[in-house]
């Protein structure tokens, strides 16, 4: 439920019915609220939807009763008029300034999440539940619509011109017909309306509710606002009779009668209503929008005359549009290029690395250096949400879904490869990777790596980059989880527990494998030493698993995988059907990748059986329409072909990849009961610093710098990735990132209690029940586009924690996460501990092994 946002104010300000955002409903700009609103609001809201289910959607909604799960968290279990049970979860948690509530609707799981905002007086709770249940309804009605073939929800996108806005009709008479948002609108009518009448409570509440229906009316067009000698009069009048003529239908009797008393022209109102109303449209009117005037680009997804693409002209249109991508590629190489030749300089750039969903918040003026990553990589038939679930990427820039799919279908691949591409070209940009480095002359670089192999060239960073590359690596498995998770981190804590002179530590250095480790360590007469010690213990573990794995690769090569290598296609499709592949398939990890992993291997191969492997399934896949269609055509139990065993255990536990030999000479991989020929590795991911910066960060370590983060919020507390600042010798450098990377925070520069937090405020900002997950398609769009707002006017924030809105329980009882704010000075700037007592220290660091300059550009 957004409303027009407020202009700057000096104070933080919280939802009241005296303020003014078009309809007296508004969310304000600010610190956090007293620490007890959130339980308030939520209490509230408990005891308010019943009632208004009741009252306003008795006819829909046929039962509502408030539950408790197996976890302890509360919910509402409704059935509606079909006999269909949905649920109904309320929470309170910081949201957007102009936004009241919003729902995250799930048409698939039928499982939705009402947030509130956690700055509103509890008291609006009602008009504010009045509209997310309306729009709620109305999203799952055009779901059932579609799904039972009906021509005006099936096949196309849903209406988006809202009709009930101020003025004439414009846009919106093309096709007359409420929209979702509209219906919503209309519950709000409602109920106003039923509290205007309400003899139960006192004369300043019916007066007040009578305010607000009528700032209501005005705001949604159902009266004209142009005076009746205007020129405007006359069609602003018309369109007001227009939309009573579509609301009428769906008000309630005491609507109804409201609006035929106030919804006319204020020349008609009685004195009362009529000085209330001009004293509404004065504050209204000093209440424009921050940058209301600033042109908004055009949503991909359009044609070159306007017009959306056609679902039937997809695939060509996405084919058109990566050829755009490569051309602008190339154009802009060979302007860099000839810049170089032209001066003998590399040139000066603001500069992004990475993009996927990211490319929302692009600047246009920055060089974008992108590799065409994750979907652009991907066989599987498109993201694991529906339309319906990522409804609100359109609001924030990236595209309509609707427009490529039916409500509950998958989004397309295509359609994300043409919003991608499309958003890519809207400035310049090189298909490649890019890693930051700095200087001798005190400048930090952008060393480009082309895609299409032409030599590497340089660029002079200028301004802050900024990297949205991505989730990090997957995790081998067997490792240790908590303290070495990758091969990197257990070299260096290696290295930290041997003396400074010791030739072992000398040689674990540079490009050294697991296995060439262990050998080093061995040849050198330190291991079994080490192995007696405890503080050695988690790096050799990784050590050990680490080099099992490197063992089964080139023992059973193209059967062992990481699992983004099957998502990122290195894995070879066309060759899985082949004589003598692999048939069976160990997919060791039931999350999200895991299920991608084993739909891409199922629909290469018509003979391939999978079996998933893991302790449990996160709450979120249940959700998503990737999951529920996998088991309805591949698991037995489900009604599928049984090509797809889930073997879900708590007792279930994935180590070191297990390879023994069969009869017929070939590899095996075992996991509990379950043998295969190939083996899939999708067990979680590390939290390394993002590889675009792993130079700079090993660099500045390395001449005795620091590298500190924070983390980047706006005044709404909403999060938007985290800063790296690595200072060493009298240089400063920074550099913020964003996107799905920053959702895991590099281990050697947060503590780990920083990461516990900002993971319970993703859970909590994007629940499992909306199909979608903080590091998503949808939800990465959404915070680039906060990032560059909040960019443009200046309100980024720099935290050393959470803040602690995020991690209050909404509701008493609950469990609340770990509080970061007991060790926001624990920034690390490195990644090694203190050496234990007795141990000697490290050894200083040496000369820093850094390039001068660039490589001077040839002529």
């Amino acid at each position: 439920m957004d409303q027009e946002p407020l202009g700057p104010r000096a104070e933080p300000v919280v939802i009241t019915a005296t303020d003014v955002a078009g309809s007296r409903f508004v969310s304000g700009t600010g610190a956090a609220p007293d620490p007890g609103r959130q339980a308030a609001v939520v209490a509230q809201a408990e005891s308010t939807l019943p009632m208004v289910v009741s009252s306003l959607y008795g006819q829909r909604l046929a039962s509502v009763e408030l539950r408790s799960g197996a976890a302890g968290d509360r919910f509402f279990a409704l059935t509606d008029d079909r006999g269909r049970n949905l649920t109904l979860r309320l929470d309170a948690v910081p949201l957007p300034s102009g936004t009241v509530a919003r729902t995250h609707v799930n048409t698939t799981s039928d499982q939705h999440v009402v947030q509130l905002s956690d700055r509103m007086d509890p008291r609006q709770v009602g008009r504010a539940l009045s509209h997310e249940v309306g729009e709620l309804l109305a999203v799952r009605d055009r779901a059932t619509r579609a799904a039972a073939g009906d021509p005006g929800a099936a096949g196309v996108a849903p209406n988006r011109e809202q009709l009930l806005a101020r003025g004439g009709l414009g846009n919106a008479a093309r096709r007359l017909s409420l929209t979702e948002e509209d219906l919503g609108r209309v519950g709000e009518l409602n109920h106003l309306a039923a509290r205007m009448n309400d003899t139960s409570l006192g004369a300043s509440q019916r007066a007040e509710s009578r305010g607000e229906l009528s700032a209501l009316i005005d705001h949604l067009g159902l009266r004209p606002q142009a005076p009746a000698d205007s020129d405007r009069h006359t069609p602003e009048l018309r369109a007001a009779d227009i939309r009573r003529d579509l609301v009428d239908p769906h008000l309630t009797p005491a609507a109804v009668g409201a609006l035929r008393e106030l919804a006319v022209p204020v020349e008609r109102l009685n004195a009362a209503d009529a000085t209330e109303l001009h004293e509404f449209r004065s504050r209204a009117e000093h209440a424009r929008p921050l940058g209301a005037s600033a042109e908004t680009p055009p949503l991909p997804g359009l044609r070159p005359d306007g017009s959306p693409v056609p679902r039937e002209q997809l695939a060509a249109a996405a084919a058109g549009a990566a050829d755009e991508r490569t051309r602008a590629g190339a154009a802009t190489l060979d302007g860099l290029r000839a810049e170089t030749a032209a001066t003998g300089e590399w040139p000066t750039r603001q500069v992004v690395v990475g993009g996927g969903a990211s490319l929302v918040g692009r600047d246009p003026r920055a060089l974008l250096v992108d590799a065409r990553g994750r979907w652009h990589l991907d066989p599987g038939e498109g993201i694991v949400q529906s339309p319906d679930q990522t409804r609100d990427m359109r609001a924030n820039g990236l595209g309509d879904a609707h427009q490529f799919a039916d409500p509950t279908a998958r989004v397309p691949r295509d359609a994300v490869r043409l919003w991608e591409d499309q958003l890519a070209v809207r400035g310049p940009l090189v298909d490649g990777t890019a890693a930051l480095v700095p200087a001798g002359d005190g400048r930090l670089y952008a060393h480009i790596r082309p895609a299409d192999g032409s030599p590497d060239l340089y660029v002079k960073v200028e301004g802050t980059p900024t990297v949205a590359t991505g989730l990090p690596p997957e995790m081998v498995p067997g490792v240790d989880r908590r303290d070495a998770v990758d091969l990197p981190e257990a070299l260096d804590a290696l290295r930290g527990q041997l003396p400074a002179d010791s030739p072992a530590r000398a040689r674990l250095t540079g490009e050294v494998g697991a296995e060439g480790a262990l050998r080093i360590l061995r040849e050198e007469g330190v291991l079994d030493t080490l192995r007696s010690d405890g503080g050695a213990r988690a790096a050799l573990q990784t050590l050990d698993a680490t080099a099992r794995w490197e063992q089964a690769r080139a023992a059973a090569p193209g059967r062992v995988f990481i699992g983004d290598e099957i998502a990122l296609g290195r894995f070879d499709a066309s060759a899985a059907a082949a004589e003598g592949a692999p048939k069976t398939w160990l997919v060791a990890g039931a999350g999200g990748t895991g299920v991608a992993n084993a739909e891409i291997i199922l629909e290469a191969d018509p003979e391939a059986r999978v079996t998933i492997y893991g302790p449990n399934l996160p709450p979120a896949l249940e959700n998503q329409v990737q999951f529920t269609a996998l088991r309805e055509r591949f698991v037995s139990e489900y009604g599928g072909d049984g090509r797809l065993t889930i073997d879900i255990d708590p007792g279930n536990r994935v180590g070191a990849v297990r390879m023994s030999t069969g009869a017929d000479g070939r590899p095996r991989f075992r996991e509990g009961n379950v043998e295969a020929e190939a083996y899939v590795a999708s067990l979680g991911r590390t939290a390394p610093m993002p590889e675009a910066l792993r130079e700079l960060s090993e660099r500045t370590r390395a001449g005795g710098g620091q590298v500190r983060g924070d983390l980047m919020f706006d005044r709404d507390r909403q999060y938007l990735g985290y800063g790296v600042t690595f200072e060493a010798g009298g240089r400063r450098h920074r550099v913020e990132v964003t996107g799905a990377a920053s959702q895991l925070l590099p281990r050697d520069v947060f503590p780990r209690d920083t990461q516990a937090a900002l993971t319970a405020m993703a859970v909590r900002q994007v629940p499992s029940q909306s199909g979608n997950a903080a590091p998503g398609f949808a939800p990465v769009a959404e915070q680039a586009a906060r990032l560059a707002e909040a960019r443009a006017r200046g309100t980024v924030e720099r935290h050393a924690s959470v803040p602690e809105s995020w991690g209050r329980p909404a509701v008493a009882g609950a469990t609340a996460p770990v509080n970061p704010a007991a060790n926001a000075a624990r920034l690390q700037s490195g990644r090694r501990p203190a050496p234990p007592s007795g141990a000697a220290a490290p050894a200083a660091p040496g000369p820093v092994p850094r390039i001068q300059r660039p490589p001077r550009p040839s002529r």
